[in-house]
């Protein structure tokens, strides 16, 4: 299911921010191609661009058709039912159609050819704007998929965990420097510790919950990394300042899950992929709060 929305969310931004490009010519096939656009949002795989092969978007268009083609070859493959296909494209989640109607509603506005050089010159920022955060959105939604599919495998080899945790702060320095953040690495090893591990996926596992940290935490404030050794177990723990109440922390490592009653910019998938990749080392991951700090652990088998 994951597969299917990732593809026809690269496709649906794939064609928007290419759109972008001619804006200002073309308006004509940008309209008709807008309109087919919208009807592969709602599941209508049948629907082509009528080419005008004397158009500077041409060979866009031409893309866009054989993406579609390749849309229908992925779903053929998952041998799913007619009513099971149709349940796959309407559950795209409001955190995906949100941005596409955004998009959608700028391209129009600026299509409309009733604006100021000023205002049309907002609305292709805005246009660009919206376009990252779904590009991101996307991004995040096919990682997750690579994570779920059994194809998927782990480059595992003997790792030092705290390489990994020293990558991973070297990635935030300059947020920290921003944010006036202060980040604690207390290492209780004693010794070198080396597990069976995927060197790349822990880094960005733990990118992920410093990215987090850094986004939830209030400025100039104390996000601390410690490293332990448990019974047959390596602890990593990152926990920051939190003033708001967390519900159910155990939900935030579902899909489109954040953390209420914040303006914070995110995919909502972050700690999802997280889950993912410790689960595919055997591991867990929790959150909960104790007092005002929320704590994320994560625990990797040492053999």
């Amino acid at each position: 299911m994951m597969l299917v929305l990732s593809i026809i969310c690269l496709l649906l931004a794939v064609v928007c921010l290419l759109l972008i490009v001619r804006l200002r010519q073309n308006r004509r096939q940008i309209a008709q191609a807008m309109v087919v656009l919208e009807d592969i949002g709602e599941g209508n795989l049948d629907r082509k661009i009528v080419v005008d092969e004397n158009s500077d978007i041409a060979a866009l268009c031409f893309r866009l058709n054989e993406i579609v083609s390749e849309i229908k070859q992925q779903l053929s493959r998952l041998r799913v039912s007619e009513n099971e296909y149709r349940k796959l494209i309407t559950s795209l989640s409001h955190d995906v159609r949100t941005p596409l109607a955004s998009l959608i509603g700028y391209l129009e506005a600026i299509t409309d050819g009733y604006l100021s050089t000023q205002e049309e010159k907002e609305y292709l920022l805005q246009l660009l704007k919206e376009s990252t955060n779904l590009e991101r959105l996307i991004n995040d939604l096919l990682e997750l998929s690579r994570l779920q599919s059994t194809e998927f495998h782990l480059q595992k080899d003997l790792v030092d965990p705290l390489d990994c945790v020293n990558d991973a702060l070297r990635s935030y320095r300059l947020v920290l420097k921003e944010k006036g953040q202060e980040i604690r690495l207390e290492n209780h090893l004693t010794e070198p510790h080396m597990i069976h591990a995927d060197y790349l996926r822990i880094t960005q596992v733990i990118k992920i919950l410093l990215d987090n940290a850094t986004k939830y935490a209030p400025e100039y404030s104390l996000i601390t990394v410690e490293i332990a050794e448990k019974t047959k177990m390596l602890e990593i723990d990152i926990s920051n300042k939190w003033h708001k109440p967390v519900k159910r922390p155990e939900q935030l490592f579902e899909s489109f899950q954040r953390q209420s009653g914040t303006n914070v910019n995110g995919t909502g998938l972050g700690l999802a992929i997280a889950k993912q990749v410790i689960r595919r080392h055997e591991g867990q991951i929790t959150a909960e709060v104790i007092g005002n700090q929320f704590l994320v652990k994560i625990l990797l088998p040492t053999s």
